[in-house]
């Protein structure tokens, strides 16, 4: 293996463990309720106090990867997650746990922004698209770990019990992490207020809150989703339901690899992606959909939302030359927003209108950003950052 694909794989092993921390709650969130007593709209803060301190982190440090050595910021990011994870098993109470979330979200930030601009400065002046499909992958493979993992170790050792054997994971993924190749700092003089001057990088914020955001949003409840209509087990919700996540993982290296060989370009892949999404919600929200139907929708969701990964951050740096890693923030944030609002919107509508409605707020979503591919630009009509 050449140090790039090695340096690639360790950076993706830790968008893998971040990405687990993401959704590890979301198969045993019926265990949290039940412990805590917790109503629908209190269980979708969970992933809000991760998502929400994410998100506070890319609006503060998000030329972080701009100013500091990406390698270390990343270690940074993992060592908070870590902390998160094992904090979230002891935590003895609702307050607490929304904490350690909380901790674990501050960590997600710094990692993903220091690994996204990691991988693209590794290359040097060859096109990353391919790995930043890959390394993109990692997240949505965490959270395929967490819905098949997390219901077993449950069973055996509790919901508490599944997050502590899962954090030895990640403190070895941190370790191996330490063996990766740095890469050069490349000072840049713009900022995020230059970010939030970029008009097309407004645009990347909500392609990606269309992606990222409204998979895991999706990816929350899909487990409850088919547990409650159609009375199947946990564990068999949980495998299911990961479908989702896994062709997710499938796609954005799919993406990545179409773009970079210049078979398509980067507006049309993220158009065909949110086309694919409506045509998944629409056989979720269905009423009365059979279960055969729920699963092709969940999957349609999961294919359009990893398509567009690598397009979607390639084309946010290339639209702010003087301050990439700010520009590629901002772009996180709209995934984080996506989840952040989207997670609990579903809560609200599923206890109030039921699981349609919810699926249908998913959908709004995707139709405001597929009205955006037409206004944007692509990354090929900017120079290379």
């Amino acid at each position: 293996m050449s140090d790039l694909r090695r340096d690639i794989a360790l950076a993706s092993a830790t968008a893998t463990a971040i990405g687990y921390t993401y959704a590890a709650h979301g198969p045993v969130l019926p265990l949290i309720t039940s412990e805590f007593g917790l109503s629908d709209v209190q269980a979708g803060l969970v992933a809000t106090a991760l998502f929400l301190l994410a998100a506070a982190t890319m609006i503060l440090f998000g030329d972080v990867a701009d100013r500091y050595p990406t390698r270390d910021a990343v270690t940074l990011g993992m060592v908070l997650v870590l902390a998160g994870n094992v904090a979230t098993g002891l935590a003895p109470s609702y307050p607490a746990l929304l904490a350690a979330k909380a901790l674990g979200g501050i960590g997600a930030g710094f990692g993903f922004l220091a690994g996204i601009r990691y991988v693209q400065r590794r290359y040097g002046e060859a096109r990353p698209h391919f790995g930043q499909g890959v390394y993109g992958a990692g997240y949505p493979l965490g959270s395929v770990f967490a819905l098949w993992g997390m219901p077993a170790l449950a069973v055996v050792w509790g919901w508490r019990g599944a997050f502590l054997a899962t954090s030895a994971l990640i403190a070895a993924v941190l370790a191996v992490w330490l063996l990766a190749t740095g890469v050069e700092r490349m000072r840049r003089p713009g900022n995020m207020l230059d970010a939030a001057r970029c008009a097309n990088c407004w645009w990347t914020f909500v392609q990606h809150a269309a992606g990222f955001g409204l998979v895991f949003a999706a990816a929350t409840w899909i487990t409850t989703f088919l547990l409650r209509t159609f009375d199947l087990p946990l564990e068999a919700s949980g495998l299911l339901g990961s479908v989702l996540l896994v062709l997710s993982v499938i796609a954005r290296p799919i993406g990545g690899y179409l773009v970079a060989r210049e078979h398509v370009a980067t507006v049309a892949v993220m158009r065909a992606a949110q086309l694919t999404i409506l045509v998944g919600i629409g056989l979720i929200a269905f009423p009365g959909r059979p279960l055969a139907a729920a699963l092709a929708g969940a999957a349609a969701v999961g294919i359009g939302g990893g398509l567009p990964y690598a397009s979607v951050f390639i084309t946010s740096a290339a639209s702010l030359p003087t301050a990439p890693s700010a520009a590629q923030g901002l772009t996180a944030l709209g995934g984080l927003l996506g989840t952040l609002v989207g997670a609990p919107a579903m809560g609200y509508a599923i206890q109030t209108w039921g699981f349609s409605w919810a699926w249908l707020l998913l959908g709004a979503i995707s139709l405001t950003a597929l009205a955006i591919t037409f206004v944007m630009r692509g990354e090929e009509a900017f120079a290379r950052p």
